[in-house]
């Protein structure tokens, strides 16, 4: 029935003192133009009945996620001109509750250090959802139609990280011990290199900041500078020829300007936040690192 129209006249018929009207001469009455027999409503239905099958799973390490047809069909509002309308914040919300449970970068995770023992660290290394990219290539899955096999899909991320199970950095990376004023680098469980080092100056408030990043690139030749003061020139320029950042402005890299490394020199004497290397051990290391490996600063 059409509600708007039938109230509009139920309101005239009262006003000029009718007591009935007749509805369905007036028009009032939907006609329905479509019935059980049509046969683009029974392909319609049968294409419905199918997304019951349908299932999409999600495999997290050793946990797998699975969209059952269920749910797919809850997430179906109908159709406009031949094409599946999905609820988006319905496909929405399952994905963030996805990444709320498996996503890895910045929540806290233990590390077990060369020393052997473990300390509890963040960062921005890690798993993390694309939840707008994974929502809209799920729903893209869904207007494709009932898949009449089982789906197997990985998310859309954002960043990525080596393993799905703990630890998720894998076994192959660079461990910068800011109280011991060492660095090491692990490949594959294996010791392949360490030095000593010299980190941020404490004492100015330089501190190099722990956590679990991943090394951006590498570059030969570079020259490092300070901010830049008035007079155009900058706090400080500094020619190195390995350079390997991970944690925006803060890298790896060689200092010929030092005579020695490690001990206690970072807590009045470090670097501007950066660690700095023998200018003898970094060849080695730089020719190890590649972009993306993680970097592990622990300590203080």
């Amino acid at each position: 029935m059409d509600v708007e129209k039938t109230t509009a006249l139920i309101l005239e018929a009262v006003n000029g003192g009718q007591t009935s009207f007749d509805a369905d001469g007036a028009g009032c009455y939907i006609q329905v133009n479509v019935w059980e027999g049509d046969p683009a409503l029974n392909a319609l239905c049968n294409t419905m009945n199918q997304y019951r099958q349908m299932t999409v799973s999600y495999n997290f390490g050793e946990t797998k996620e699975t969209v059952t047809g269920e749910t797919i069909c809850s997430w179906i509002n109908g159709t406009v001109d031949g094409t599946v309308q999905v609820n988006a914040d319905a496909v929405t919300a399952f994905v963030t509750d996805l990444a709320a449970r498996y996503d890895t970068a910045g929540t806290a995770r233990t590390f077990l250090t060369a020393a052997g023992t473990e300390v509890e660290l963040t960062g921005a290394y890690g798993w993390k959802i694309d939840v707008a990219g994974e929502a809209a290539a799920l729903t893209a899955l869904i207007q494709a139609g009932p898949a009449k096999e089982p789906v197997e899909r990985e998310p859309v991320y954002s960043s990525a990280a080596v393993s799905r199970t703990a630890p998720d950095w894998g076994s192959t990376y660079v461990e910068v011990d800011l109280t011991g004023q060492h660095v090491y680098m692990f490949q594959e469980g294996t010791l392949v290199w360490e030095a000593p080092c010299v980190t941020g100056n404490v004492s100015k408030n330089y501190t190099t900041p722990a956590g679990i990043y991943s090394l951006a690139y590498k570059e030969r030749d570079k020259v490092l500078r300070g901010k830049k003061l008035a007079d155009g020139s900058y706090e400080y320029e500094s020619p190195v020829s390995y350079w390997m950042p991970f944690n925006g402005g803060i890298g790896l890299h060689d200092a010929n300007w030092r005579g020695t490394f490690g001990g206690t020199i970072y807590q009045t004497g470090g670097s501007h936040g950066c660690v700095n290397l023998p200018p003898s051990s970094v060849p080695a290391l730089y020719e190890l690192v590649y972009k993306g490996i993680p970097v592990i600063c622990h300590g203080a």
